[in-house]
């Protein structure tokens, strides 16, 4: 009968042969990973790998920021905020809910004024966040850019990033933007810009009913 100490002898020995395999495993792939071929296959993963993470815009003025293959924060941007002016509501979509590339994410509302925001990915929702449905003038206050409104777990990801603005075409994106609504909305009895040559955080609370509905027709596809 095998003794305590034959056992555990006869088990570290085990480990020992594991932890040694392991490393000849490791070793092999590394060296396969470094002849030419295969280093060039290496490149392109882990390029593939920068490439479907980060921040993503869409036309709408919604953006995605891919945390991981299987989750996505989805937010308003700030040109949103700036130009409707105070949020009163939110309307948004239930956990378990999909929603789709283009088709609708949330509705904002202050007064008779509303907007409804495209989503730039398509998923099933699995988060909202409770502090904006609760509180929605947070969007006017927090900046917009750095909370995301709902987590979704995306269905086409790789395929629907390629629709959406990343990178430095971002930057180039916003400033065409801030300067077709300058030439939108000029002339104005109040500036557009504030000193910087941001959009004015609260020029929505300014633009008249007229100018908002240009404005929802020319930037947002609305009407």
């Amino acid at each position: 009968m095998q003794t305590l100490q034959e056992f555990l002898l006869a088990t570290k020995a085990n480990e020992y042969l594991i932890a040694i395999g392991f490393m000849v495993v490791f070793i092999l792939f590394w060296r396969l990973l470094n002849i030419p071929y295969y280093r060039a296959v290496r490149a392109v993963i882990v390029e593939a790998s920068r490439i479907i993470k980060g921040l993503f815009t869409h036309p709408s003025h919604t953006w995605a920021e891919v945390v991981q293959p299987s989750l996505v924060n989805v937010g308003m941007d700030k040109f949103t905020s700036s130009v409707f002016g105070s949020i009163q509501e939110i309307r948004l979509p239930k956990p378990g809910d999909r929603i789709y590339q283009g088709g609708n994410a949330w509705k904002i509302k202050r007064g008779k004024r509303e907007l409804v925001q495209s989503s730039p990915l398509s998923g099933r929702v699995v988060e909202v966040n409770k502090k904006f449905a609760e509180n929605p003038n947070l969007l006017n206050r927090e900046n917009p850019e750095k909370n995301w409104i709902l987590k979704i777990e995306p269905l086409n990801l790789a395929r629907e990033l390629k629709n959406l603005i990343s990178g430095e075409m971002v930057a180039r994106w916003n400033q065409t933007v801030k300067e077709q609504l300058v030439a939108a909305l000029v002339p104005t009895d109040y500036p557009v810009l504030q000193e910087g040559g941001e959009i004015k955080p609260d020029l929505g609370n300014e633009l008249t009913s007229e100018q908002w509905e240009k404005v929802a027709r020319e930037f947002f596809n609305a009407w």
